[in-house]
């Protein structure tokens, strides 16, 4: 049996940022008990301008879930609903706020690893096939059920990230509402 984990927002503690431009919660980083993470998965709330923190040899998706959004190089702007961004993360690209603080969503994925994160919307795509994945994670905005083989279902409150390791599953999700939705599969 898959054992399924799960950190919810207002759970975790945020942490300021080195540059005193915002906070984040970490939802997970895993592997959990390594210092060097594979797949690190975090909301921010970004209250001023300035440059992303550069992170070289990680791949970054990033996008907007409240506030006004971002533009981001002086020329693309992100706001809520937008699709994920993929991004080289050492190239810390500068960040001017729209309006007033928003929440971010981030995924990070350090390439050294040698496999293949693939991060994209659940709601345009609301089942996941994930065949002898090492690493397999969901969260949502508005929460929802996730049903699991066909079989089982869990509850997935608002703001949730769930994940398993090492599994092979087909699990379809149920939102809520209509906000944001991502599955990450690692292969």
């Amino acid at each position: 049996m898959v054992e399924w984990q799960r950190a919810t927002l207002d759970e975790i503690e945020p942490m300021p940022w080195k540059n005193g431009g915002g906070q984040t919660r970490q939802l997970v980083a895993w592997p959990q008990d390594t210092e060097e993470w594979t797949v690190r998965v975090s909301i921010a709330d970004v209250e001023q301008d300035g440059p992303f923190s550069s992170f070289d040899g990680i791949r970054r998706w990033f996008t907007v879930l409240a506030g006004d959004g971002v533009r981001l190089y002086d020329e693309m702007d992100i706001c809520v609903g937008d699709k994920l961004y993929e991004f080289d993360g050492g190239l810390a690209p500068s960040c001017t706020l729209l309006g007033e603080k928003v929440q971010d969503f981030n995924v990070m994925y350090r390439e050294s690893d040698g496999g293949e994160l693939k991060v994209s919307n659940a709601q345009a795509i609301n089942s996941l096939y994930a065949i002898d994945a090492r690493w397999v994670g969901f969260f949502t905005v508005d929460g929802g059920s996730l049903n699991i083989n066909g079989i089982d279902s869990m509850s997935v409150p608002p703001m949730t990230l769930v994940w398993a390791e090492n599994v092979s599953v087909e699990l379809t999700f149920s939102s809520y509402g209509s906000h944001a939705a991502y599955w990450m599969l690692l292969e």
